[in-house]
């Protein structure tokens, strides 16, 4: 029995032998079995974690409440939950959608900075879609409730440059210039508070969304489109939007409220709230504007049932009034579905789904016990626009000649076209997204001649183009990529095939930009006379509207 309790006190004067000792607020404080620390130079104490994903994978194992919390101290640094210089390509689970840098299964979490500047601790990861990542790389993924954070800087630094004041040796330059879906942290629980937080990233940024009754204090935020929380509550924050619409849409029952906020505007022209309508409330707000024109709108099609309040807001110094929603929506027809015609007949279309080979890679099934097409009028960029829209990724539709044995020297087309995109990117995202228009073309053997418009990770505002040989099939190019800005609302497309040489031109009256000529010998002297066209992009927001086709 002595030995026993011997044994004991040497555990507990042990125990408090190694803890750490630090300081916060002005506190001295010391390491326990729920006050934690990370500090990339801990060692020899039990409670002192090097990394951030140590500590939440000790707090993982603790389980935490709100009367009962665990605290994780972090020490000024830059702490990678990824690491930058790995060069494999981070992917989803099997069958998820999205790569996570770390998931996590914890309650009752206080994640602290040990610096009243948000920008000495940072969280960081630098992948998005296609750049170090199959799919919307996401630093955090977290499951459980009653979270709080405060002075830390959450960023994706993919498609932004890391600058660390405290020691410039931890700089880092972003992947790319071309800004992709790259997301910081989804949640699934309820009860997040946020105090003096930084979020950076662009496009989808993601800052803790998910979550019911999320709490933002004295934030800052940088981004794009569709990439706030729908469900926060945002006050005395600072935000800076780079593009028209920070939200997709909020939560359908109470929105979300921005009280004392300070915004600034990048975009030029209009800048939107969401995507598709959501309820907002902005109370004593202030935006201002690189534009000195700028409007503010709630959304393109603000449906009265939504609450959309502002009061005591400025722009720019000048009272601000966007007033509340009470027109009924314009009518919007739904799409009238083309039925599925899959078989290949002489003289008619096929309207049908396909999987091209050179999309293998990518995971996604084409689905012909449904339609692939309808006539719907586009989104966003193809607003007020109709004609013949994807209703599914893979839609394709083929002309076959009625009399197929007739040989074809000259042939041509002329497409106008109206992608939803509205900058110009065409499609969601460089996963083997692309629209090809083919002539001379075998629809049988899938074997002919075309131009393709494609989405890389080259470009966020631009496609390529390039010309393309199909041989039962299998895709070949034969023409170096080159960038197209003139992929917008008002595209038109000419594809022609005379003798041995294809040339395609592409324009857009709408756009002060030169057409785009491309040219290339067609190294196999086909003589069909089909039509084939296939898109591979998302649909919805990333589809295309196929205003007209002209066949000579």
């Amino acid at each position: 029995m002595k030995r026993t309790i011997i044994l004991t006190l040497l555990a507990f004067i042990c125990l408090f032998a190694t803890a750490t000792d630090f300081r916060y607020k002005g506190k001295k404080m010391k390491t326990s079995e729920r006050c934690i620390l990370v500090d990339e130079n801990a060692s020899g104490d039990r409670f002192a974690f090097k990394t951030v994903e140590e500590a939440f994978r000790y707090a993982e194992k603790m389980s935490g409440n709100s009367k009962n919390p665990i605290y994780i101290y972090i020490k000024p640094s830059v702490y990678w939950l990824d690491n930058p210089d790995d060069p494999q390509i981070r992917r989803p689970k099997a069958g998820e959608t999205t790569p996570f840098a770390m998931e996590v299964r914890m309650s009752g979490v206080r994640i602290i900075g040990l610096s009243e500047n948000a920008e000495d601790v940072v969280l960081a990861c630098n992948r998005g879609q296609t750049q170090g990542a199959d799919g919307n790389f996401t630093m955090l993924h977290i499951i459980g409730s009653d979270i709080a954070a405060e002075n830390i800087t959450f960023g994706n630094y993919c498609n932004v440059d890391l600058n660390y004041k405290r020691d410039p040796s931890k700089n880092r330059t972003k992947r790319k210039e071309a800004i992709v879906q790259a997301q910081i942290a989804i949640c699934q629980g309820k009860n997040y508070r946020l105090r003096n937080c930084h979020f950076i990233s662009r496009l989808n940024l993601c800052p803790f969304v998910g979550a019911k009754d999320t709490r933002f204090d004295d934030c800052y935020f940088e981004c794009t489109d569709d990439a706030l929380c729908g469900t926060g509550v945002y006050n005395h924050c600072r935000l800076t939007l780079y593009s028209g619409k920070p939200f997709y849409t909020t939560e359908a029952d109470c929105g979300v409220t921005f009280d004392n906020c300070d915004l600034h505007s990048k975009t030029q022209g209009t800048q939107y709230l969401t995507k598709v309508s959501g309820p907002v409330t902005m109370k004593n707000c202030r935006w201002t504007s690189d534009d000195p024109n700028l409007k503010i709108e709630w959304c393109k099609r603000p449906d009265p049932r939504h609450l959309c309040i502002m009061k005591d807001c400025t722009l720019n110094g000048k009272p601000l009034n966007v007033p509340t929603p009470t027109e009924s929506l314009p009518l919007v027809l739904p799409p009238f579905a083309l039925q599925t015609q899959g078989e290949i007949v002489s003289g008619g279309w096929t309207l049908d789904c396909h999987k091209p080979l050179d999309t293998s890679e990518y995971n996604w099934t084409p689905d012909n016990s449904r339609p692939a097409w309808g006539f719907a009028e586009g989104v966003d960029g193809a607003e007020n626009s109709w004609g013949l829209v994807q209703t599914q990724r893979g839609a394709r539709m083929m002309f076959t000649p009625a009399d197929e044995s007739v040989a074809v020297d000259k042939q041509k087309c002329i497409l106008e076209l109206d992608p939803c995109k509205s900058a110009g990117q065409g499609f969601g995202s460089a996963t083997g997204q692309y629209l090809d228009i083919c002539i001379k073309f075998d629809t049988r053997t899938l074997t002919g001649y075309g131009l393709r418009l494609m989405r890389t990770p080259d470009y966020d505002r631009a496609v390529v183009a390039l010309l393309v040989e199909y041989a039962e099939g299998k895709i070949a190019q034969l023409t170096a990529p080159r960038r197209c800005d003139l992929f917008k609302r008002g595209c038109r497309v000419e594809l022609a095939a005379d003798g041995e040489q294809l040339t395609a031109m592409i324009s857009n009256d709408s756009i002060d930009n030169a057409p785009l000529v491309l040219t290339a010998t067609m190294p196999h002297p086909y003589t069909f006379g089909g039509f084939h066209l296939q898109h591979t992009g998302s649909i919805g927001p990333s589809a295309t509207v196929i205003k007209s086709i002209r066949l000579q």
